[in-house]
């Protein structure tokens, strides 16, 4: 039986992560969640990570954020979640309090459910009792996880040619 856990960055493996970036790239879609873009090298994205995380060297326009990956407990990795602790306006609209992906050869096999709940359990112990996701319209697999958690459609609206869904979730 494979035990899976929600870690994060100290706790990950840079080979497995470096993997998980990889596989994104071999089906040709863009890395999910868009945190972790490496910019640099993996020791160099680490730290600006811990940076986006400490209030108080959070750069300019960013809120206090964190990303966990879903793991095997070996180290493999099978997703990723991007928690953010405030909302600016921008977030408002669009990102929310939470992005998420996991890598395109371990879909449909109820990860992205099992994270979300998983990633709930942080955003309480940070104060955060509701929360924003939103989602483009056409991303279906998004759209049903969301839904399965209990998001409930506030409203939508259209932006460069794509639908947007805000949901809200109790926490």
């Amino acid at each position: 039986m494979i035990k899976i856990k929600l870690i994060g960055i100290n706790e990950l493996d840079e080979t497995y992560f470096l993997e998980y970036l990889q596989a994104w790239t071999t089906v040709g879609e863009s890395v999910a969640p868009s945190a972790c873009l490496l910019e640099g090298t993996f020791t160099e994205w680490k730290a600006k990570q811990e940076d986006i995380l400490r209030a108080n060297s959070t750069p300019e326009g960013i809120v206090r954020a964190e990303t966990r990956f879903l793991t095997e407990d070996n180290g493999y990795v099978l997703g990723a979640v991007n928690l953010r602790y405030a909302l600016t306006e921008d977030l408002l609209r669009y990102g929310g309090h939470l992005s998420f992906g996991v890598r395109p050869d371990a879909r449909k096999k109820g990860y992205a459910f099992i994270m979300l709940k998983l990633s709930f359990n942080v955003l309480r112990v940070h104060g955060i009792t509701r929360a924003l996701i939103t989602s483009r319209r056409d991303n279906k697999a998004a759209r049903s996880v969301i839904k399965k958690i209990g998001g409930q459609l506030e409203n939508s609206y259209e932006q460069d040619g794509d639908v947007i869904d805000r949901y809200w979730i109790s926490l």
